[in-house]
């Protein structure tokens, strides 16, 4: 018997950039650039393919800046405060001034701009009837006070929740296929999966899994065109 994970690709990153509607914010995904280094290029002043070399080649500053990006992609798509994302900096051995991470979150937005109307969209949503439903069909209301830390909660919903249901979904349509094997799905965690097979049996059930996972979903955005959402 061998394990094998399944780990979505970037996938919380890349919902809300199809939950946003913005081509250019899609534009990376759709090239299958890792996006993480590209926007540290961006950030940092690196053309893409140089950051990324330097990165797969294993360099650790690399590595350390990719990771800080990272930070802020998550921390711009869900609107945290400049102090939020400096603090959650430090723990993490990164130190800047409050007033140079406002710059990188102000040249974030002006890069894609539909983070914001994302934002706005879902803020006007719940002012409507306190209700977001997912690509897929899931509901949520909200019943605490509309401030902005129900809408930061509201932002995140609507990705982090559909990242969730297209790993269930996958583990429901892969049970039966994998046990049929002989093997088991051992554990989800959000955008991961983890099976124990029979390693003659390896190729077949890698070709189960993604299959299931990497199903093409229509997002409609609050503005802009449908798309189909594809995790690798």
């Amino acid at each position: 018997m061998i394990l094998m994970e399944f780990d979505l690709s970037q996938a919380e990153a890349r919902a809300v950039a199809w939950y946003c509607g913005d081509e250019g914010l899609k534009a990376g995904f759709k090239q299958k650039v890792d996006v993480h280094c590209q926007r540290a290029a961006m950030i940092f002043g690196y053309s893409y393919d140089e950051f990324y070399n330097t990165y797969k080649s294993g360099d650790e500053y690399s590595n350390n800046l990719r990771f800080f990006a990272k930070i802020i992609v998550h921390a711009v798509n869900y609107d945290a405060s400049a102090r939020t994302v400096n603090n959650t900096l430090k723990t993490h051995g990164v130190y800047k001034k409050e007033s140079e991470v406002k710059v990188l979150v102000a040249q974030i937005h002006e890069a894609f701009p539909g983070i914001r109307q994302y934002q706005w969209a879902v803020q006007n949503q719940l002012k409507i009837n306190r209700t977001l439903v997912t690509a897929k069909g899931m509901r949520r209301y909200f019943y605490s006070k509309l401030d902005s830390n129900t809408f930061r909660r509201a932002y995140a919903f609507l990705p982090q929740c559909t990242v969730a249901e297209i790993t269930n979904d996958a583990i429901v349509e892969s049970r039966h296929p994998i046990e049929a094997l002989g093997g088991f799905i051992l554990l989800q965690v959000h955008d991961s999966i983890l099976i124990e097979v029979p390693k003659e049996h390896k190729e077949t059930a890698y070709n189960i899994v993604t299959s299931s996972l990497m199903k093409p979903l229509t997002v409609y955005p609050f503005f802009g065109e449908p798309d189909e959402l594809i995790i690798p």
